[in-house]
């Protein structure tokens, strides 16, 4: 069993139940539900829904495509980890781009504590000028996915995110990498200032919001933190009561070769 596939499974396992009135948005671009793993089911709803997102990302803006893309939540527990992970996961699996996905929230570590990257050289490493990229960098079981760790605990991870060494860093992961997509996993809005600084630093910022969770208030205050002409759209997760019995029965059956 892959390292990413643990890791989604267990994220599927710790997903928050909604608990809250929900909120709607003009601009959700993606819809996907509480079962957050794509690995081994490529023929789930899921994993298309996962696609969709992919394709409405990578030709957004034509040539200008998003090379840099921001994930982040308005509030914690809605799932912005694993949306990035499969996201990467789905970009890395086409057959013509690849993914360095970016562990970049310093204070709970998310993506590093998923992955069961804890006591690795990772991104505040980089950052402090301790390792190059290109020692740290780690590739994973899907062949055009690769992985940047949080790194080594920083009092300062405020600061290391807003500084001009990270907005460097990623302009030279996308001259380096040209086919590469750089996802960059961050805290929520309401806990920090990182989103903010990344806003302006990415090509585009994709906020994850968990329905039936996050009331609408939150998310309009929430969004004026950040760079507004970056917003690419909002994903609705646990968002599996908007797909019909009669989308699953005919999804399931078109693929499926007909005598």
């Amino acid at each position: 069993m892959s390292t990413i596939y643990e890791a989604l499974l267990r994220a599927e396992r710790e997903q928050a139940e909604p608990i809250t009135p929900g909120v709607h948005h003009e601009r959700i671009i993606g819809r996907v539900s509480a079962d957050n793993n794509i690995i081994g089911k490529p023929d789930s709803i899921l994993a298309e829904q996962f696609r969709k997102l992919t394709s409405l990302i990578i030709t957004h803006g034509m040539a200008n495509s998003p090379r840099s893309i921001l994930v982040t939540s308005c509030m914690p527990e809605e799932g912005k980890t694993t949306v990035a992970l499969n996201l990467s996961a789905t970009i890395a699996t086409g057959l013509d781009h690849s993914a360095i996905l970016i562990d970049a929230d310093l204070r709970r570590r998310c993506l590093t504590s998923l992955l069961g990257l804890k006591d690795t050289l990772g991104l505040s490493d980089v950052l402090e000028e301790r390792v190059s990229i290109e020692e740290i960098i780690i590739d994973t079981e899907i062949k055009s996915l690769t992985i940047l760790s949080a790194g080594s605990n920083s009092s300062n991870p405020a600061e290391l995110i807003g500084s001009t060494r990270m907005k460097s860093l990623i302009q030279q992961l996308k001259a380096r990498y040209e086919d590469s997509y750089i996802i960059i996993d961050s805290t929520p809005l309401v806990a920090s200032s990182e989103p903010n600084a990344l806003s302006w630093m990415t090509d585009g910022v994709i906020v994850v919001i968990m329905a039936d969770k996050t009331r609408r208030d939150v998310v309009k205050r929430e969004l004026k933190a950040i760079n507004s002409e970056k917003i690419l759209g909002v994903v609705l997760n646990c968002a599996e009561c908007e797909i019909s019995a009669y989308y699953h029965k005919y999804y399931q059956s078109y693929g499926k070769n007909k005598d």
